[in-house]
């Protein structure tokens, strides 16, 4: 490879790319720790919900939705 003398190298040094191991732990963690709030606000907000609904029927004389679960099964 021959180079004439108008001709100009111009070298860039490009650091050696590492894996960022931290990042990638505590991005996951994040994810991880996000996702279990927002399960624990939704199933308190659901379950709120389902007991003052069935507090409400049976203030009105209807039976609670669930109350076939806590009482004797029938065969």
């Amino acid at each position: 490879m021959t180079f004439q003398i108008d001709q100009v190298v111009t070298w860039v040094h490009v650091p050696k790319p590492t894996l960022d191991l931290e990042g990638i732990v505590l991005g996951s963690l994040t994810v991880a720790a996000l996702a279990a709030v927002l399960a624990l606000v939704l199933g308190s907000a659901t379950g709120l919900l389902m007991i003052a609904r069935n507090r409400r029927r049976e203030r009105e004389g209807e039976p609670p939705t669930l109350g076939h679960l806590l009482g004797p099964s029938h065969p």
